[in-house]
């Protein structure tokens, strides 16, 4: 019966990551959809320690 309850964490631990994955992309998502057509020159996106480097962007 422990081996249930150890599976069922784990499980759960796989399917909260893959959630926290699915938010992350969608939120970036925003930001850039957000970003092309916000209609302003402004086109930065404010730092982040998990989202990588901001890149200058002309279209």
């Amino acid at each position: 019966m422990a081996e249930l309850g150890a599976i069922s964490e784990y499980a759960l631990a796989v399917q909260q990551m893959q959630m926290s994955l699915i938010k992350n992309q969608a939120e970036m998502q925003q930001q850039a959809v957000e970003i092309l057509v916000g209609g302003t020159d402004d086109r930065s996106v404010s730092p982040s320690a998990t989202t990588g480097i901001n890149v200058d962007k002309t279209i």
